[in-house]
C-alpha cells in the first residue's frame, strides 16, 4: 500500500478547474517531484494535501488514514505534515533557535537540545542558534526552515519551490543537503516546482502536470527518456521531434536508419524524439550532413542550430563541447546513439 494515496481529486475555482481527476500514489521515504508550467495545478495539488484548500470531490489517505474524502476533511493542523516554502516563511522577530522550536511544547532544555540537533542534522552551525533570520544566507535561511519543518516530526514533507529564490551553486547544494537529510529521516516528500532539471536531479519518481491532469508519473529517466507525447518530451527538455517510417525495430527519418523503442511491433507512420545528448559530430566526411546555421557559447558546451544538408529545411538545436568551436556556414557530419523514442 502506498503511504500517500490520491484518487479521482478534484478542484475548481470559478469557471477554472485547477485540478482535474488527479490519481497519484506516493511511497514512503520516497521522494516525489511534481513538475508543469504556471498555472498547471500543482501548487494547488500541494495545498489540498496540506490542508489549505478545500477539495470539490475526490479522496486524500496519508499512511491509511483518509484526510480528505470528498467534502470530509481533516483540518490542516491535525494532518501532522511539514512544510517548506519558496521563501522559508521564517520569523523575522524570533532568534533561529526561536523559529525552530516554535509549536513545540516539551520543556525549554528539550526544545534546545533538539534545535541543537537538527542545526547539525541541516549542516549548520550550532552557534547560528541565536541569529536572526536576517543574518543569515538565503541558503542558510531555507535550512532553518526545514528544521523547523523536522522539528516536530512531520510523517511527510511538502516542498513548495524552496529553491527557487536561490542562486544556481547556492541552489544544488542547499538542494542536496535538504534532500539528504530528508532521505537520512525516511520522510516521504513531495516537491513541486516548473524547474525540469531540478525535478530530474532531486526525484525518486516525477509527476507532470499540465492544465490541471496528471500526464505521466514514473522515474526520472523513464519519464526524460520515454515521454508519452511531444508536449511532455519538449516541457522536459531539450527535444528533437521528427517524422518516421516505422519497421523491423527501426525508424527512418531524416537522421537515417536508427533503433527504435517500438512496441507491440508496430509498423507504419509515427513521430520519434531524440535528445541533443545523443546526436555527436563525425569527424571527417561521415555521418549525416549538415551545415551550422548559429553557434553559442554556453561555457563547458555551445550550442548549435544547425540545418540538414539534405533540401528539406529540417534545423535542429544540439550541444558539443565548447572546445571544439564550430564557425556558421561550416558542414560538420553526425551521427546518432541509442534509440529513437516512438510516440505511441
Amino acid at each position: 500500500m502506498s503511504f500517500v494515496e490520491i484518487r479521482a481529486l478534484r478542484k475548481q475555482f470559478g469557471p477554472v478547474t485547477a485540478l482535474d481527476g488527479i490519481d497519484l500514489d506516493i511511497a514512503g521515504g520516497s521522494r516525489t517531484v511534481v513538475v508543469g508550467p504556471s498555472g498547471c495545478g500543482k501548487t494547488t495539488l500541494l495545498r489540498l494535501i496540506a490542508g489549505f484548500e478545500a477539495a470539490d470531490a475526490g479522496r486524500i489517505a496519508i499512511d491509511g488514514e483518509p484526510v480528505v474524502d470528498g467534502a470530509a476533511a481533516v483540518p490542516a493542523h491535525k494532518r501532522n505534515i511539514g512544510i517548506v516554502a519558496q521563501d522559508g516563511c521564517l520569523f523575522p522577530h524570533l532568534s533561529v533557535a526561536g523559529n525552530i522550536t516554535f509549536g513545540m511544547t516539551e520543556d525549554a532544555a528539550i526544545r534546545q537540545a533538539r534545535a541543537g540537533e537538527l542545526m547539525e542534522m541541516v549542516g549548520l552551525d550550532r552557534s547560528m542558534l541565536t541569529r536572526r533570520p536576517d543574518e543569515l544566507s538565503g541558503g542558510q535561511q531555507q535550512r532553518v526552515a526545514l528544521a523547523r519543518a523536522l522539528a516536530r516530526k512531520p510523517r511527510l514533507m511538502l516542498l513548495d519551490e524552496p529553491f527557487s529564490a536561490l542562486d544556481t551553486g547556492l541552489r544544488a547544494t542547499t538542494r542536496k543537503a535538504v534532500g539528504d537529510v530528508l532521505r537520512a529521516e525516511g520522510i516521504a516528500t513531495l516537491l513541486v516546482t516548473h524547474d525540469q532539471a531540478e525535478a530530474l536531479a532531486f526525484a525518486d519518481q516525477v509527476a507532470v502536470m499540465r492544465a490541471g491532469r496528471l500526464m505521466q508519473f514514473g522515474p526520472p529517466r523513464e519519464v526524460y527518456g520515454r515521454p508519452v507525447d511531444p508536449a511532455t518530451a519538449a516541457f522536459l527538455g531539450e527535444a528533437i521531434i521528427l517524422p518516421a517510417t516505422i519497421g523491423d525495430g527501426h525508424a527512418d527519418c531524416a537522421l537515417g536508419r536508427l533503433p527504435a523503442d517500438v512496441a507491440n511491433g508496430f509498423a507504419g507512420q509515427a513521430t520519434i524524439m531524440l535528445r541533443p545528448e545523443q546526436i555527436g559530430l563525425v569527424e571527417g566526411e561521415g555521418g549525416v550532413r549538415a551545415k551550422v546555421a548559429e553557434a553559442g557559447f554556453r561555457g563547458s558546451a555551445s550550442e548549435l542550430r544547425i540545418v540538414l544538408c539534405d533540401d528539406q529545411g529540417i534545423t535542429l538545436t544540439i550541444e558539443v563541447p565548447s572546445s571544439r568551436d564550430l564557425p556558421i556556414g561550416e558542414e560538420i557530419g553526425l551521427q546518432v546513439s541509442g534509440k529513437a523514442h516512438v510516440f505511441a
